[in-house]
């Protein structure tokens, strides 16, 4: 359920009808009301190899057996996380060729890093999809339902609820009984001391999309009861866990206690009705809980005085150190979640709070404050001089603060007031905030789209005014803002393609190389926000396996995406690696910035979009084993001409007695080129062709061509291709040209009962050898064209269609008439379509 929230003035979250949370958040949370799901593994079939992953969470330092579930994951070989700090041992495989259960061990170091860590499974053929576990800091206990020792069939009420420590983390599920599951935990608590609760739910939902599954049900509350029944918190939905709840409170003094101790009750249940089961994991403990940190940010590779705002017992100081590396951190402090935080590479600004506005020294610099109550609005003064260039960019409902910010920038007028404002926002697109990847059928419900990022070119020299506010008014003393002004770079990110919908698709965005062979992938290569860089560029590669190389490339200036091809030698031995693509210009007088980008929304619905994005700036590739076929094409002799076709022989080489038949079909399709939707090389044969075909408008140039190769027999056959082996063919160069003719003729009329000659101009484009024949196309009925057809020359400069209307031929005008011209070259026939001419049929005399 969506509700409002506040932060009580105790500490605690507190949610009702007439609370005044942050609007950045209600809006967001109110357009994914149907977005949260759990997964049944027929719904996810044949999209996704893993439809469940259980458990989802286990404590640093500890080994966790985890089972993972799906499709096309028999012959588990490795699994691989992006990030240190977990190893799986003890895999095997229990289930049929194309649908089982992968049995592991996670072994978790005590040093492991907190949070979510991505992995995918190798397999002797394939790379799967992204999944996820979660690591955290409290000793890990399952929900008992039932306990013999409590003589209780369940956990639904206080009575017969189930004890736990006051640290812990319990993985339970709400389950989908017919009046919907309510799950009660005891928690010995210290009267004066401090509770935190925090749910994990749709952060650990299996789903990765969700049409046919039900809405709403890994969407939990969270409530905390004393032993009376009176409620201490409550909380659905906050500006730091969206739909995940959370509460931390000071336990009050008055808390009932009993001969064994004193106890709170943690309850978790969904706040409307669900009949799917919906797997949690809730964290409980003494932790401190702040829900902001102020300034949300500093100067990269120093320590940072900050303020921990919210927690129950009080706000702290606290000195951090930000990281070298600049952008998004997390700080988690003792909590098992963070508060996200920002590491730039200019100084920070403080507001004022005691002037009207603040004096930036500077430019760049990150300007930093609070809109602490209702109509607040802080304003910064800054020099600039016109025809300077700026990103400006805000950061608070993106680091999960209770604030929907709106700037507005304007120039100080000669009688030092503010004149028309040069800027105005309140919202961002995802790709102003080089959110590359996350695509859906409309609009966005990211968050970080709820704060503004802007490029300003100031109009004059000058003082001018950065003014930000609440756009609904709204102010709380945890509503944190951050403003990074700075000039932006030229930058360019690699991307993989997203292909239907949301979902990871192996058949166009997997790096499986089997030994010996090539596989080769279109590279997206979209530009920052503010980026003005042009020119020719190529994609590295960095930390390839042993025996894996990424072929030499060149990228034309504005080309994207761009097909890259990655070999494994007959030698390499299998394995995964995780490595890094980043675009260098090709001329070395440029510089940019670069780097690999997959951003994977893993719950979306029907009609919407995804506000829980897994983000990754790095790729996993793995050599698997040989494919038991190759596919091989020659490069053409000939260039394709505008408006002709191109037939492209392929060669299929078979292996080891291997006779399944192969699809062929073209990925890179190069602006203007048409491909057929896929070709199939039956049992028993070995070759085929592809007829492409050039547009009149087709680009000029040499374009990349490569054909890919995969199993028909096994494997989802639909978009994705999840259990297919694929190979590709070398990418050979294909040259656009311009037609061999350009056509004319005047508009021509005949008569029933008439012979006459249809005269056409013609204009060479690409010369060519020999004669060629050119045939009349798109003749009305009752129209012959009288035989020999006219054939021409590179000297010819017209031609004549002897043509004949016959008694039954329909009257009037007819327009679309056209020829083909069929020149041979290259050993093959090659067919130019072009042209256009009116005819008009009358009646005899």
């Amino acid at each position: 359920m969506l509700l409002a929230c506040d932060v009580a003035t105790d500490g605690g979250i507190i949610v009702g009808r007439r609370a005044r949370r942050a609007r950045a958040v209600a809006v967001a949370c109110v357009a994914v009301a149907c977005a949260v799901v759990a997964c049944r593994p027929a719904a996810a079939a044949g999209w996704n190899n893993f439809n469940s992953v259980r458990p989802r969470c286990g404590q640093a330092g500890t080994a966790v057996e985890v089972t993972l579930s799906g499709d096309a994951i028999a012959d588990p070989q490795e699994i691989i996380f992006y990030r240190p700090g977990i190893r799986a041992v003890d895999i095997s495989y229990v289930g049929k060729p194309e649908y089982g259960n992968v049995k592991c061990t996670f072994e978790i170091a005590p040093d492991c890093p907190r949070g979510e860590h991505v992995f995918r499974l190798r397999t002797r053929t394939q790379l799967t999809n992204a999944a996820t576990f979660h690591v955290g800091p409290f000793p890990v206990v399952d929900e008992v339902e039932g306990d013999k020792e409590r003589k209780t069939p369940d956990n639904d009420s206080l009575a017969t609820s189930m004890a736990v420590p006051s640290i812990v983390t319990v993985r339970g599920t709400v389950s989908g009984k017919p009046k919907d599951d309510v799950d009660f935990y005891r928690v010995p608590v210290t009267a004066g001391g401090r509770l935190s609760v925090e749910v994990d739910a749709v952060r650990i939902s299996d789903v990765a999309h969700t049409h046919g599954v039900e809405p709403n049900a890994s969407d939990l509350a969270v409530r905390v009861l004393d032993s009376n029944g009176r409620e201490l918190a409550y909380n659905d939905d906050n500006p730091l866990h969206t739909q995940d709840p959370l509460v931390s409170l000071k336990v009050p003094d008055d808390c009932p206690s009993s001969p064994d101790g004193t106890f709170a009750f943690v309850e978790v249940r969904r706040p409307i009705f669900g009949s799917w089961p919906a797997p949690y994991s809730v964290h409980i403990g003494t932790n401190s809980r702040p829900f902001a940190a102020y300034p949300a940010g500093g100067p990269a590779g120093k320590p940072l005085q900050v303020k921990l705002i919210g927690d129950p017992l009080g706000d702290v100081d606290q000195t951090i150190v930000v990281p070298e590396a600049t952008g998004t951190f997390e700080y988690y402090g003792d909590a098992p979640s963070p508060l996200l935080l920002r590491s730039s590479s200019f100084p920070n600004v403080l507001e004022d709070a005691a002037a009207a506005e603040t004096r930036v020294a500077a430019l760049p610099a990150a300007l930093n404050g609070v809109i602490d109550k209702p109509g607040d609005v802080d304003l910064f003064r800054m020099s600039v001089k016109k025809g300077e260039r700026y990103r400006v960019r805000v950061y608070a409902a993106s680091l999960g603060l209770p604030l929907q910010p709106i700037i507005r920038i304007m120039p100080v007028g000669p009688r030092g007031k503010p004149d028309k404002e040069e800027i105005k926002a309140h919202e961002s697109k995802r790709e102003e905030r080089e959110l590359f990847g996350i695509t859906a059928y409309g609009g966005s419900v990211v968050r970080d789209t709820l704060d503004p990022s802007v490029i300003w070119e100031p109009k004059a020299d000058g003082d001018y005014l950065l003014e930000l506010a609440d756009l609904a008014g709204a102010g709380q003393p945890s509503a944190v803002y951050r403003i990074e002004v700075e000039t932006p770079s030229a930058a360019v990110y690699t991307l993989f393609p997203m292909t239907l919908y949301w979902w990871e698709c192996a058949r166009w965005a997997s790096l499986a190389i089997p030994q010996g062979d090539r596989w080769t992938v279109d590279v997206n290569l979209p530009q920052g926000q503010g980026s003005t860089f042009q020119g020719d560029l190529e994609i590295v590669a960095s930390g390839l396996p042993a025996g894996v190389k990424l072929l030499p490339n060149r990228v034309p200036a504005g080309e994207t995406p761009w097909p890259v091809q990655f070999v494994a030698d007959a030698t390499a031995a299998p394995a995964a690696a995780v490595i890094s693509l980043e675009a260098r210009p090709v001329d070395p007088a440029q510089t940019i910035t670069s780097g690999s980008r997959m951003n994977l929304p893993f719950l979306n619905s029907p009609g919407g979009d995804a506000w829980r994005t897994v983000r990754l700036d790095k790729f996993v590739l793995a050599v698997v084993d040989p494919a038991p076929f190759s596919v091989d094409i020659e490069e053409p002799k000939v260039a394709i001409v505008r408006g002709g076709g191109l037939a492209i022989p392929v060669k299929l080489i078979r292996r080891n007695g291997f006779d399944e038949p192969i699809g062929l079909i073209v990925n890179t399709r190069p602006k203007g080129i048409s491909f057929p939707p896929e070709a199939i090389v039956a049992s028993g044969d070995s070759s085929a062709v592809l007829e492409i075909n050039a547009d009149a408008g087709a680009p000029l140039g040499v374009k990349p061509l490569v054909v890919v190769a995969f199993t028909k027999n096994r494997g989802d056959q639909g978009r994705c291709g999840h259990g297919q082996i694929r190979v590709s063919s070398a990418i050979v160069s294909l040259s656009v040209a311009e037609a061999f003719v350009e056509l004319a003729a005047e508009p021509e009329s005949v008569r029933r009962g008439e012979r006459k000659k249809f005269i056409w101009t013609l204009q060479h484009k690409t010369p060519f050898e020999g004669e060629a024949i050119v045939k009349l196309l798109g003749v009305p009925k009752g129209v012959s064209v009288i035989e020999p057809l006219p054939v021409i020359t590179k000297e010819s400069k017209e031609i004549a269609f002897e043509i004949e209307a016959h008694d039954d031929a329909l009257l009037g005008s007819f327009g679309g008439i056209s020829c083909e011209v069929t020149v041979e070259s290259g050993g093959q026939e090659i067919h130019q379509r072009g042209g256009k001419a009116v005819l008009r049929i009358d009646p005899r005399l």
